[in-house]
């Protein structure tokens, strides 16, 4: 199982940082590699969906993410079926002066051998693009 975890300290309101988190469109505008998002009515209830697609090493991967838990401003956390399987988490909380966003990730790749030995890879990129989607999370909230 893979696992990642990333922060950045954001000079933002809860309000500003949860809209970019949780509005479809504006997840579009930070989330590196992904090119669609579509949500069920209800989302970002607990037990609602977002479904993506998104590109690592030029593969399309498409995923459905379930919400298992959420507090407005403070978390939402996820469940990941498709071709990556497991939980994703967004947590914000204080941090000196400012609100900390942190992502983490623990998941698996199907596709029997040729997921196992892809997955190396495939984080590798998860990484940088967490690393990068929060940066851009950022520039967003601060301007």
């Amino acid at each position: 199982m893979a696992h990642l975890s990333e922060s950045i300290t954001v000079n933002a309101s809860r309000e500003t940082i949860w809209s970019l988190l949780t509005t479809p469109a504006k997840i579009l505008q930070w989330f590196v590699g992904l090119d669609t998002v579509n949500a069920s009515a209800d989302y970002p209830a607990v037990g609602s969906y977002i479904e993506g697609a998104y590109k690592v090493m030029g593969i399309e991967l498409k995923a459905k993410q379930t919400v298992t838990a959420m507090t407005p401003g403070e978390m939402i956390h996820y469940q990941l079926e498709g071709i990556v399987s497991g939980a994703q988490n967004w947590d914000v909380t204080p941090a000196g002066d400012g609100l900390q966003i942190t992502v983490t990730m623990d998941y698996t790749m199907s596709g029997g051998v040729l997921g196992r030995v892809a997955e190396p890879a495939v984080h590798q990129v998860n990484l940088a693009n967490a690393k990068k989607s929060l940066e851009n999370i950022k520039q967003l909230a601060e301007n």
